[in-house]
């Protein structure tokens, strides 16, 4: 507990306050001096003690001495010995706190061993103020408390007494920031103050916690969370996994197919020399989705454009044609649609396939599309229809 400590201090009352004294006591204020007749502004001192103070005496003495030598420019302050100087005072009881108007004489005495023994004195009155001894006493239940987290905090239920002599309950003024919302220490301050101004201190460090059983839920909770998001994670990381397999796994059925299919087509042409239009559509059919389109190519298994698609096939089966759609159909003859056999040409202005039966024919078509099998009346071609044309010795 901190106390307050009382300073003797020099107050001074306005002329109201100095009519009220005189109006009291019947005598106006009066000073005297041997060396000067010169005569202050009348004025009352007001001088603050405290009942505690042992050399009360000597405290109103100075107090009076250093009043005069700032009222009485005759007097040399380098020149007084204070301590040496003395006073008679009447009308004064040290035992009785609160406001007093006394009567003093003071003696001065100077410094100068030349002047000591001259009679230097003058008269005085005073308003003195006897404050009480003690200071308000004010106990705190403790120095720290823990209060939980987001709990209500009222800092006057941790004052364990307050008191002070005059019997009268002083005021409390509480200093401090408590954040109920954030764990940490807080200091707070009290402060209690009586009605003559005396003040008392006291702190209390409140110490703002999350409880164990809250913490550990949530540290709980917090754990169930980071599990459930690594079982996410790992279920989420095994789908990927089992997805990239069955991706590769199709990629690799893929490509297999798409050997075995090549393998096929290559075997249709080895096939060279069969002579039948049925054996030239087969070939041509083996390419149907495997093959790639390549303008100006003549190798399914590379790529080629559609006459060069049909004159690869022919090729296969020892006979040969020329890279231009026209040329082939000139190198046979037209016959109709009644007529058509598996192995003749379908002619357009500007495109060629091999007729494979039942109005279906097979033609490389474009680089998104690769070798298809499609109808004729589906045909991609542009340009006039010219029908359907026999090779000789295909069929």
């Amino acid at each position: 507990m901190k106390k307050s400590t009382f300073k003797n201090r020099r107050l001074f009352f306005v002329a109201a306050a100095i009519a009220g004294a005189a109006a009291l006591s019947g005598v106006e204020p009066i000073y005297v001096s041997a060396s000067t007749s010169a005569r202050p502004a009348n004025r009352l001192n007001l001088i603050q003690v405290s009942a505690g103070d042992m050399s009360i005496t000597d405290s109103l003495k100075k107090n009076l001495i250093e009043n005069r030598l700032e009222l009485d420019p005759s007097i040399s302050a380098a020149n007084v010995n204070i301590d040496a100087s003395h006073i008679e005072m009447s009308g004064f009881d040290r035992n009785r706190t609160g406001l007093q108007t006394v009567s003093a004489r003071v003696y001065l005495d100077s410094k100068d061993p030349s002047e000591r023994g001259v009679s230097r004195s003058y008269f005085e009155r005073a308003t003195i103020l006897v404050r009480q001894e003690k200071d308000p006493q004010l106990v705190l239940k403790s120095d720290t408390v823990t209060v939980n987290n987001s709990d209500a905090w009222n800092p006057f239920q941790y004052i364990s007494y307050i008191s002070d002599d005059s019997k009268v309950m002083p005021a409390i003024k509480v200093n401090g920031n408590v954040n109920m919302s954030e764990d940490g220490d807080y200091p707070v301050r009290y402060t209690a103050v009586d009605q003559q101004g005396n003040t008392s201190e006291a702190t209390i460090t409140v110490c703002v916690r999350t409880p164990q059983e809250v913490i550990e839920a949530r540290e709980e909770a917090e754990r169930l969370a980071r599990e459930e998001e690594e079982r996410l994670a790992r279920e989420e990381a095994e789908r990927l996994a089992r997805e990239e397999e069955e991706r590769l796994e199709q990629e690799r059925i893929a490509r297999e197919q798409e050997q075995a299919r090549l393998q096929q087509a290559m075997a249709y042409s080895s096939a060279a020399g069969s002579g039948t239009g049925s054996a030239i559509a087969d070939a041509a059919r083996a390419w149907a989705g495997v093959g790639y389109y390549a303008w100006g190519g003549a190798n399914p298994a590379t790529g080629a454009d559609c006459s060069g698609f049909t004159q690869y096939i022919y090729s296969q089966f020892g006979i040969y044609l020329a890279h231009n759609n026209l040329a082939q159909a000139s190198a046979g003859y037209q016959v109709s649609a009644s007529e058509a056999l598996p192995g003749d040409l379908v002619v357009w202005d500007d495109h060629v396939g091999i007729y494979t039966g039942n109005g279906y024919y097979v033609s490389a078509m474009s680089e998104s599309l690769g070798i298809l099998e499609i109808p004729i009346s589906w045909s991609i071609g542009s340009g006039a229809y010219w029908g359907i044309y026999r090779i000789p010795g295909a069929n």
